[in-house]
């Protein structure tokens, strides 16, 4: 693309597409800082929150910690459930125990000789981003370590009783504010809205089966109108199951239980979900015989009583079983046993899925009944036999993070250069710059740019409104609760932004923190005013080491580990690929498969967004290459629920796969591994490996679907049955030409990165 032949409007235009996320600025402004309840009450928690702080740090004088724990707060989930609030809040005490042990170990050890303090200190900050980033959590130690050691290197003495006193005090003053506000304003109790979520998703699957009845002129007295886009991801519900637990300890006997009823409930939505979109119009318009009604029937009044036990926390169990008799379903199936036993069907899979929920909802109420699942525990327990060592003592251990090994090391030195150019040149004003490389450590080059422009964007807008505040309001101040009457809308803005989603939360921590900063500086008015300027050019010192270290040592380019993760993805769905051998492996295994695959797309999604930002990104092959790996995880995505829906319809669909003729075993296998093959290669193909001579899928597919049709006699068949059996053969169809979309868009996005890197 030849920028220079383009009328300079369009270029100013595509420049804020790329900033704001494809949009205008004032696009982007509007639809980040708009209301809605559930905002305003996150808004409401970080304001009460800022509020004590603020109070409390004035009281008490004890700046800069008090701006950092502010910072801190703000950079917490407003949203938590009490759960969330908990375990986040028990975590971060140990966190602060921990940074204040070590911090005063490390002072007392090398307080007095810099040469070792600053060596030291790269070390540990290196160790505590390194924990961050394996387990994907802000712990905080880091931060925490850099305020009170590396702040003032010259005056250990000073250092040493900010750690002792002032690094606790603000800490669980901020902590314990921040758990204390979200467990008194409005608590979520998980608990309720894990109940939420599953009767969300029954709701969508009785909405569709009433839909679907309604094609039939069966009008029902209640029909939900149920949003599905709203119902809540599989890994999202889990964490909803971690955080019941914690706060309901009683239930944590059953959390395999718990488990394996959010599995079959998510699978039953998945497979109503694809049903109704699947059936096309015409088929729509045909009318059902009246077996095949009675069974939608028994389906929509099944989910009915599910989603109402589940509600009011009854065992509807045995209302199940009544709604749910053989005698119906066998009398659609050719109202034989012998037929139900050779003829699979999708509408089988759900009954008998409705049937396995309601049996673990028995077991929920009745724990001495046994559920028809199989746990993880021997599977541990032979692994730990093999494994006595904590697995750091391994090679392979560190060879595997090494990303995160280096991504600790970069952060830490560039904290550490940060604070020798803050004590070389005798100006503490400055000392911004040595957070602003850790809150930057971020996954990947786009990322870190990204998050460096709401950082100085909010420490400007941070800055302005404390010269508003000194002009406006201080000369009228001369009570704490003057002070407090003053600075509120100041952090009601900074808690509003902080309350919006990742996009521009960071702004508003940003602005608190550039607020904070100011006036929490001594007691009494306000006189320097030079602080907001000094805290800019800090975190303009901070951006700029940063960037010059994240860029020349390791750098971790955001295309590129969006292209490991969709790796990650596919060589995941190639296991999917596989035949489980019973009902009981879907705990086992398909959970496992399932939140690793979406872990994976979430953050390739995440890093194709960050990559935007990063240099040469508006090269042709660049943007194209972004389309492509774009492409590649929406059909990765889509294949991942399809290849779902296989495993489950060969299990649940009614006859054993596995009791079929040898032959067709043989085709289904062979069709098994072109899948996963295929798959494989576009694997290698997004990391320019070495591809493999395929069979083509289509091919194979064409042979299986002959041997079912000539065994089962499908052309035979009543309409109903035989239409079954198509949707089985769509379902395959579809797999296949998301299989072929999937590596043909990886093979453009290894086509397009060649010719950029030429």
């Amino acid at each position: 693309m030849n920028i220079g032949d383009t009328p300079r409007p369009w270029v100013m235009h595509k420049k804020q597409s790329r900033l704001w996320f494809g949009t205008s600025l004032t696009q982007f402004l509007k639809t980040e800082l708009q209301d809605f309840p559930e905002r305003r009450v996150a808004a409401l928690r970080l304001f009460i929150v800022t509020m004590i702080i603020a109070i409390v740090n004035e009281t008490l004088h004890v700046p800069p910690l008090g701006a950092i724990a502010l910072l801190i707060c703000l950079s917490y989930d407003a949203y938590a459930n009490s759960g969330q609030a908990l375990a986040f809040g028990l975590r971060q005490f140990g966190y602060i125990i921990i940074t204040t042990l070590v911090s005063v170990l490390a002072l007392m050890f090398a307080g007095n000789e810099p040469w070792l303090l600053l060596p030291l200190s790269l070390i540990i900050i290196a160790l505590a981003l390194f924990h961050a980033r394996l387990i994907a959590w802000p712990t905080g130690i880091a931060l925490w370590y850099s305020v009170a050691v590396l702040y003032s290197p010259s005056t250990p003495e000073a250092s040493i009783y900010n750690a002792l006193w002032n690094i606790p005090i603000i800490g669980v003053l901020a902590i314990g504010s921040w758990t204390v506000v979200h467990w008194a304003i409005k608590p979520k109790d998980p608990h309720k809205l894990l109940k939420a979520s599953i009767t969300a998703q029954l709701s969508a699957v009785e909405s569709i089966f009433t839909a679907r009845l309604a094609d039939s002129g069966v009008n029902l007295h209640q029909q939900l109108a149920s949003n599905l886009s709203n119902v809540s991801s599989l890994g999202n519900t889990l964490s909803l199951l971690a955080n019941t637990t914690l706060i309901h300890p009683s239930l944590r006997q059953q959390h395999e239980t718990y488990l394996a009823l959010l599995l079959e409930i998510d699978g039953l939505r998945e497979f109503a979900l694809w049903l109704d979109q699947v059936l096309t119009a015409e088929y729509r318009a045909q009318p059902m015989t009246q077996e095949k009604l009675n069974v939608y029937l028994a389906l929509q009044s099944a989910c009915t009583t599910l989603r109402g036990g589940i509600e009011e926390s009854h065992d509807v169990s045995s209302q199940i079983k009544t709604l749910l008799t053989d005698d119906v379903l066998h009398s659609y199936t050719l109202k034989t046993t012998a037929s139900l036993q050779t003829n699979p069907s999708i509408l089988t899979a759900m009954w008998i899925g409705i049937q396995r929920i309601a049996g673990l909802i028995n077991h929920l109420h009745n724990p001495d009944a046994v559920p028809n699942i199989k746990t993880l525990e021997p599977e541990i327990e032979s692994k730990d036999a093999v494994h006595w060592l904590p697995d750091w003592f391994s090679y392979d251990f560190w060879a595997t993070h090494a990303d995160s090994v280096q991504f600790g090391i970069k952060f830490s030195l560039g904290a550490v250069l940060c604070a020798l150019f803050v004590e070389s040149l005798g100006w503490p004003g400055i000392n911004t710059a040595i957070p602003t490389c850790l809150v930057a450590a971020q996954t990947s080059l786009g990322a870190d740019y990204r998050l460096s422009l709401l950082r100085l964007s909010g420490a400007v807008v941070g800055g302005l409104c404390a010269y508003v505040y000194v002009w406006i309001f201080q000369s009228q101040l001369d009570t704490i609760a003057g002070f407090a009457l003053a600075t509120a809308p100041f952090w009601a803005i900074a808690a509003w932004i902080s309350a919006g989603s990742e996009r521009i939360a960071y702004l508003g921590r940003q602005l608190g923190f550039s607020f904070a900063t100011f006036v929490f500086h001594d007691f009494g008015q306000v006189t320097d005013l030079a602080v907001p300027r000094d805290r800019v050019i800090g975190i303009f010192l901070g951006i700029i080491v940063m960037g010059i270290i994240d860029y020349a040592l390791w750098p971790r380019r955001s295309i590129v580990l969006a292209r490991h993760h969709c790796t990650a993805t596919l060589h995941t769905l190639a296991k999917l690929t596989s035949w489980l051998p019973d009902t009981g492996m879907m705990l086992k295994s398909h959970l496992l498969l399932r939140l690793s695959a979406e872990k994976d797309l979430a953050t390739a999604q995440s890093l194709v967004a960050h990559a935007i930002l990063e240099p040469d990104a508006r090269l042709t092959n660049k943007v194209k290459e972004r389309q492509a790996l774009t492409a590649v995880i929406e059909d990765a995505s889509n294949l991942s629920g399809l290849l779902q829906i296989r495993r489950r319809y060969r299990l649940l669909s009614g006859p054993q796969f596995s009791s079929f003729p040898d032959e067709l075993l043989q085709h289904s296998s062979a069709f098994d591994r072109v899948l996963t093959n295929a798959l494989e290669n576009a694997a290698r193909a997004l990391q320019d490996e070495q591809l493999v001579p395929l069979t083509d899928v289509s091919d194979i597919h064409a042979l299986l679907k002959k041997r079912y049709t000539e065994h089962h006699r499908i052309d035979n068949l009543p309409i109903d049955l035989a239409m079954e059996w198509e949707l089985r053969f769509r379902l395959d169809q579809q797999i296949i030409e998301l299989v072929e979309h999937i590596q043909k868009r990886a093979l453009d996005a290894l086509a397009y990165r060649l010719k950029a890197d030429w």
